[in-house]
C-alpha cells in the first residue's frame, strides 16, 4: 500500500494511491480527482474546489506551490509519526510509558535490561519486520521499568513491548 501524507498550512491529508483515495486528518473519504499536467506539475480537485500545485526543489528543500502559495514539503516517517504519537500519550515526563510494537515483527536484539536507566532516543530493543530491522527507542528519559518481551519472540502490532517510568 503506497501512502502519502501531505500537510499544508492547518490541513493535513492522507493519500492511499493504490485505492485513489484522499482522507482528512478527521479520517472522512475527501472525493478527489488528480491529472499530472507535465513533469512536477498536477492539476487537482477535491471536493468541487480546483487546486494548481507544481512541485519544485530548491537548494534547501523540496517546495510545493499550490495556487500561487509556496508550502516547504516535509517528509515525515511512520517512526516519526510513531514518536509524535508516543510523545503526545506520554504528557507528563513524570507519568509511566508503555511502548507498543507499531508492526509485526520479530525481537531479534534487547538492548537494555529491566532497570536501567535510559535516555529519550536510547535505543531499547531491535524488531525486524518485512527484512528491515527497526530500532524502538525510549519516548522520554526515566528508568526502563519492564520489558515485555525477549529475543527470538515475535510480536503483533500493538502488543506491548516496555514500560518507562
Amino acid at each position: 500500500m503506497n501512502k502519502t501524507t501531505i500537510n499544508i498550512g492547518e490541513y493535513s491529508f492522507e493519500s492511499d494511491e493504490t485505492r485513489g483515495i484522499i482522507t482528512n486528518s478527521h479520517g472522512k473519504n475527501i472525493s478527489s480527482d488528480v491529472k499530472k499536467i507535465s513533469d512536477g506539475e498536477f492539476s487537482v480537485l477535491v471536493d468541487g474546489k480546483s487546486f494548481h500545485i507544481f512541485f519544485s526543489k530548491t537548494q534547501n528543500s523540496p517546495n510545493a506551490t499550490v495556487n500561487n502559495f509556496i508550502f516547504e514539503i516535509q517528509k515525515e516517517t511512520l517512526r516519526d509519526k510513531l514518536n509524535k504519537k508516543l510523545s503526545k500519550e506520554s504528557g507528563n515526563n513524570n507519568s509511566s510509558v508503555t511502548l507498543r510494537a507499531p508492526m509485526p515483527g520479530l525481537i531479534t536484539k534487547v538492548l537494555i535490561a529491566d532497570g536501567v536507566s535510559v535516555n529519550a532516543g536510547d535505543g531499547v530493543l531491535i524488531v525486524e519486520a518485512m527484512k528491515m530491522e527497526n530500532e524502538i527507542k525510549s519516548p522520554k528519559t526515566g528508568t526502563l521499568k519492564k520489558i515485555f518481551v525477549k529475543e527470538k519472540q515475535t510480536v503483533e502490532k500493538n502488543d506491548q513491548l516496555f514500560t518507562i517510568e
